[in-house]
């Protein structure tokens, strides 16, 4: 979030804030004050962007969701086929998402405060994820493979212990190639 002089807008100071607050402290001790501390602002500024704590750690998470998303596009984007996008598009997801600092960092540090926001109140990412993913499949059932293909990623990101191999890319391509490209119609296959 910038302005056009390319300066953070007051969002995005206080989402680098609290995305920084968030990787050294955890969410636990996330506050609004030290977050306005932190971007220079005061707190009423805060609040009136991000009225409740919730809604600026989900203010961090959808941005970092959609600066996600652009770099899954340049790594799918340019691929020829769409088993060729469903194949990198899930080797690309685990890589990126498996090595997110913050999230790394919460999972690792405070797995009962970030898991409900990845699950139980995960609906406004999955929107997100589901919307984008949907309208870059080429299936008459767009959303509900989309989703389908979000949840088997999420899974094994949050439950990264498996009898399947999925440490490497080439790994994690050899399984969708088995698993997730016999889901698109053979008509969205090309």
């Amino acid at each position: 979030m910038q302005d056009d002089s390319g300066e953070p807008t007051t969002a995005g100071r206080i989402l680098d804030a609290a995305y920084a607050r968030m990787l050294e402290h955890g969410l636990r001790r996330l506050t609004v004050d030290d977050v306005a501390r932190q971007a220079g602002l005061s707190r009423i500024t805060v609040y009136r962007r991000f009225a409740r704590r919730s809604d600026l750690i989900q203010g961090v998470m959808l941005r970092e969701l959609h600066r996600f998303l652009r770099a899954f596009e340049q790594a799918v984007g340019p691929l020829p086929t769409m088993a060729d996008r469903v194949t990198e598009g899930f080797a690309v997801t685990l890589r990126l998402v498996r090595g997110h600092p913050l999230l790394s960092r919460l999972l690792a540090t405070e797995p009962d405060m970030i898991l409900p926001h990845l699950t139980l109140e995960a609906g406004a990412y999955l929107a997100v994820a589901r919307t984008y993913l949907a309208e870059h499949l080429d299936t008459p059932d767009a959303e509900a493979v989309a989703e389908m293909f979000i949840r088997i990623a999420l899974s094994f990101v949050l439950t990264p212990d498996s009898a399947i191999p999925l440490d490497s890319d080439d790994e994690a391509r050899a399984y969708a190639r088995r698993h997730l490209v016999p889901l698109l119609p053979s008509e969205g296959i090309n």
